[in-house]
């Protein structure tokens, strides 16, 4: 697999270690394979995995499909939507109580005028 002063791995070796690694310890991983243990998380960046102790890969946001993205910019919309109607619904319950107490205001007058 080796071709000239450094080691030059295929892809899919890269992946077969990112992946074994992703349950394994370095240290098993590197007796494994008989790499250098060091490499791995450059591996494991330069190909897309998730970095294995935080989950999470900040050299691969970028790269992220772009429905995920639109997601979470279609919840912060959805959000501000669900604001906006529940204000909106508190405006018309306010109206609606509102209407009420002027219905009765008019049909208590018009009791009191038919009782003179």
């Amino acid at each position: 697999m080796a071709n000239s002063k450094r080691n030059r791995y295929s892809n899919s070796f890269k992946h077969e270690v990112c992946q074994y690694y992703t349950h394994h310890t370095g240290l098993e991983t590197q007796a494994k394979y008989g790499i250098d243990r060091t490499v791995v998380p450059k591996w494991r960046m330069a190909l897309g995995y998730n970095n294995k102790f935080r989950s999470y890969n900040p050299y691969t946001e970028a790269m992220q499909p772009t429905f995920k993205k639109r997601e979470r910019r279609d919840f912060m919309v959805m959000k501000s939507e669900l604001t906006d109607l529940k204000v909106a619904l508190m405006n018309k319950d306010y109206d609606y109580s509102k209407i009420e107490n002027q219905i009765l205001t008019i049909a208590d007058t018009i009791r009191k005028q038919q009782e003179v």
